[in-house]
């Protein structure tokens, strides 16, 4: 019950973000969230931190899940097909890797893949791919704001 509520808040969160912004952009964010939330649960896993990894690996999955649930099987005959079998396959193996000894470097594995499609979006969106974005900041990387170190905070 739970894996079909989070199926469908993110392909609910995909709906909102496509009301917004054009399909294929809110596609590439949505990537970019998977991406951050895996290298956040590979971190926190290394941290000994497993109940926020496991929070970062669930969601995740759910929205690989809600990709998955947004194609359109009409429209996108044999490559919607192969689209959604990669997201059901990539949503396994996110949540098969958690417990394994080489979690962080399987999710590492796991986001190189996706980071691909992810660029294979940004083309489609007319948006930078990830090495055409470092390479506009001069070799540093844009970090979400999720994926900074939080600053302690003083009281």
């Amino acid at each position: 019950m739970t894996d079909r509520r989070n199926a469908h808040a993110a392909a609910l969160a995909y709906s909102r973000a496509a009301a917004t912004v054009p399909p294929s952009r809110a596609v590439v964010l949505l990537y970019d969230r998977v991406l951050v939330l895996l290298e956040r649960a590979g971190r926190a896993i290394e941290e000994r931190r497993t109940d926020a990894a496991l929070q970062d690996v669930l969601k995740a999955a759910a929205i690989l899940r809600g990709l998955g649930h947004i194609i359109d099987f009409q429209k996108g005959g044999a490559l919607a097909e192969r689209l959604y079998a990669m997201y059901t396959t990539n949503v396994l193996v996110v949540l098969q890797s958690f417990h394994k000894p080489d979690a962080p470097e399987r999710y590492r594995r796991i986001a190189a893949g996706l980071a691909e499609l992810r660029d294979a979006w940004a083309t489609i969106a007319g948006l930078p791919t990830r090495e055409q974005d470092l390479g506009a900041r001069g070799g540093r990387a844009a970090r979400p704001i999720e994926a900074a170190p939080r600053a302690s905070v003083a009281r």
